[in-house]
């Protein structure tokens, strides 16, 4: 926000020194805003470039924001279309070794795309309109530079300068990651024994680091195990200093499965709600996106007896959740509000939505046997 405004001023009094008047401040800014759209644009293409010449995993793409149009599987890779088509983004993880190297060089081609694309805008577009464009792909530049991690988004600094100096425990969690990926490419197509067996080597080569705790727990919620998940992300938080990034996951983490730990009544509302609750909310002030949360929050409406408030935030987060598994998860939570209002059809109709995205999920299957009975 400070970079746009701070941008804003500076085009509009170099074009004024240049006596291009109110035509050419305007040009200026309309290539301000596209700069600002095409250089992280740019960056996240080499990224993705990078990716794939250096053996990265792609999972996702998405291109836009808002609400998605359309998806498409192509291998292993899901393309996602959304309404407004300004930004791109991508899933992009370890694969294979050696994990630290490539990642470096998937961030230097990042960073060689970004600075190209600044030079073509100051070479090749004339007139206000390019030094705005120049002007802004330029500062946006420097940002993306700089080293900085937070919860979903790394940026090509942090790649370039900050991964290479990485310490323990984060270096094993970086080094534990492609196999971390393939228990969770597991779990997406219900493969659960195979699931299992990547956590036990985990637990074997990487003992007690959020890696291996994160892949177990993601393997006994897969079961509908929420209790034991419960139980063993507190005592990790409870054993650890965990980094502030880190601790924004894995509080999101706990609210959810504490709430379905809740749902299922293996675990007490009473002595867990309030503390899934107190997760949820240091999750969203530690930088976790709060509308990436709208189907926890659907869940603990839910929980909490407001069924229509359930289906406004379990629908949304359904609408804009990247990935297959917590899509199945909001569209089941969304399946059962609608029960919940006596609305049998509507349910019917989430609940299709999530079997084609996870029909061995424990929480999919249970509702499928709850509204055959209805």
């Amino acid at each position: 926000m400070l970079v746009t405004v701070v941008g804003a001023v500076v085009l509009a009094a170099v074009e004024l020194v240049l006596g291009t008047g109110f035509a050419g401040v305007v040009a200026g800014w309309f290539g301000g805003v596209a700069g600002a759209i095409l250089l992280p644009v740019a960056t996240q293409v080499g990224l993705l470039l990078g990716s794939v010449i250096f053996g990265l995993r792609v999972r996702q793409v998405v291109f836009g924001a808002m609400r998605e149009v359309a998806s498409f599987k192509r291998g292993s890779v899901t393309f996602t279309f959304r309404t407004l088509p300004v930004t791109l983004r991508a899933q992009i993880g370890p694969w294979r070794s050696p994990v630290i190297l490539r990642c470096w060089l998937a961030g230097l081609v990042s960073a060689l795309v970004g600075v190209a694309a600044v030079a073509a805008a100051w070479l090749w577009v004339p007139g206000a309109f390019g030094r705005g464009l120049a002007l802004a792909m330029s500062a946006f530049m420097l940002v993306k530079l700089w080293p900085k991690r937070v919860p979903l988004t790394t940026s090509t600094g942090w790649l370039l300068f900050s991964l290479p100096r990485m310490t323990e425990p984060e270096r094993s969690d970086f080094l534990a990651a492609p196999l971390a990926a393939r228990a969770y490419e597991a779990l997406r197509v219900g493969d659960l024994d195979t699931a299992q067996a990547r956590a036990d080597e985990l637990a074997e080569r990487f003992p007690g680091i959020n890696a291996t705790v994160s892949c177990q727990i993601a393997v006994l919620e897969s079961r509908g195990l929420y209790a034991p998940g419960v139980l063993l992300l507190l005592k990790f938080l409870s054993d650890n200093d965990v980094p502030p990034r880190k601790m924004a996951y894995l509080l999101a983490g706990l609210a959810g499965l504490g709430f379905k730990a809740v749902e299922s009544g293996q675990m007490p509302a009473d002595s867990l709600l309030p503390t899934a609750k107190k997760a949820l909310q240091d999750a969203v002030q530690l930088g976790y996106p709060e509308s990436e949360l709208n189907g926890t929050n659907g869940l603990l409406a839910l929980i909490e007896g407001d069924a229509d408030n359930a289906v406004r935030l379990a629908t949304s987060g359904a609408d804009y959740n990247h990935s297959p598994l917590s899509r199945a998860d909001d569209l089941t939570t969304l399946a059962r509000a609608h029960m919940a209002l006596h609305d049998n059809a509507s349910a019917r109709t989430a609940l299709a939505r999530a079997e084609e995205l996870a029909p061995w999920s424990p929480r999919v299957t249970e509702t499928r046997q709850r509204l055959s009975v209805n």
